[in-house]
């Protein structure tokens, strides 16, 4: 599937690649859902690739060791489940950066060079950090390391500063509007409600429609709008908005109150509220899965938007 919005990325790719100024390390980094990890195995499998060239041949042994997911100099480090308990991992330790660098320094097997993939970048711990810090500051040979990340400022400067960048941005919400119609046939009307209910994310806006999304999206717009106008009550709003999954639930209302924020900044009001409303959203965001109980959260986020001056 061709994303027009990473022509620019590909392009940019291709030519350090063909010209030989390729980095140990790479930085993609980019907003989540916008299909930088998919753009980053590609970017893997050309480093890889026996032609050198981008898009890899697809054609050479190594291009199908890539494609059978066994080559045995490309390497991806990401999530993995707990030795103890088998639970998926939340975040990226130091065992799994020590065992990557230890086969870096192995000699080749296929490839001219030996190429990892590392996402979410953001997930490693500060061990972890440090670890790949060490391999970044004594890359060995001429290993490409590719670290794929939407929040690169959680990443320590030390890191950054040794990758070469590339960014991924999403497209215009008309431009996204068009491609979701041209190349998925969904009508305008859907298109557009759905890149709203997706902060913008073609490929994000498409699991939408698909899952249903975007009519609980539109569901939280009405329940936030009756909050406003009086003619919904917290406790109602509540029940109306009991069946959205936490995550998404705080994502869109921190949505909405950005809206709201910008909407008094337009208008040269008081913009506080609204924005402790954003920062409240995406706090309570964090703290899903933990014990904090979601009903008074959600309960006292609701009583603060209906109070609010709209």
């Amino acid at each position: 599937m061709t994303l027009p919005w990473l022509q620019a990325v590909e392009q940019e790719f291709g030519e350090r690649l063909a010209g030989g100024r390729l980095a140990h390390a790479l930085l993609l980094s980019g907003p989540a859902d916008s299909g930088k990890t998919a753009l980053g195995i590609r970017f893997m499998a050309s480093a890889l690739c026996l032609e050198d060239r981008f898009p890899a041949c697809g054609e050479c042994r190594s291009c199908q060791l890539v494609s059978s997911g066994a080559h045995p100099d490309g390497h991806v480090l990401t999530f993995e489940p707990h030795p103890k308990t088998g639970k998926m991992r939340q975040e990226l330790v130091v065992e799994q950066v020590r065992r990557l660098s230890s086969s870096l320094f192995l000699t080749n097997t296929v490839s001219r060079r030996k190429a990892a993939l590392l996402y979410p970048a953001e997930a490693m711990n500060t061990p972890t950090a440090n670890a790949l810090l060490k391999t970044l500051e004594e890359p060995p040979g001429e290993a490409v390391l590719i670290l794929v990340s939407h929040a690169p400022a959680r990443l320590p400067a030390t890191i950054r500063s040794r990758c070469q960048r590339l960014d991924v941005r999403l497209p215009g919400r008309e431009t996204a509007s068009e491609w979701l119609q041209a190349e998925h046939g969904i009508e305008a009307g859907l298109a557009h409600a759905a890149l709203a209910a997706a902060a913008g994310s073609p490929l994000r806006a498409l699991t939408m429609i698909a899952d249903g999304s975007v009519e609980a999206y539109a569901l939280l717009g009405e329940t936030l709008d009756g909050l406003a106008k009086g003619t919904v009550t917290p406790p109602q709003a509540m029940m109306a908005l009991e069946d959205i999954e936490d995550d998404r639930l705080w994502a869109w209302m921190s949505l909405r109150a950005a809206k709201e924020t910008r909407a008094a900044v337009a208008a040269r009001s008081d913009a506080r509220q609204a924005t402790e409303l954003q920062r409240q959203a995406d706090r309570n965001r964090r703290w899903t899965g933990t014990p904090l109980r979601k009903d008074l959260l959600l309960q006292d986020w609701l009583i603060q938007w209906a109070a609010l001056k709209h």
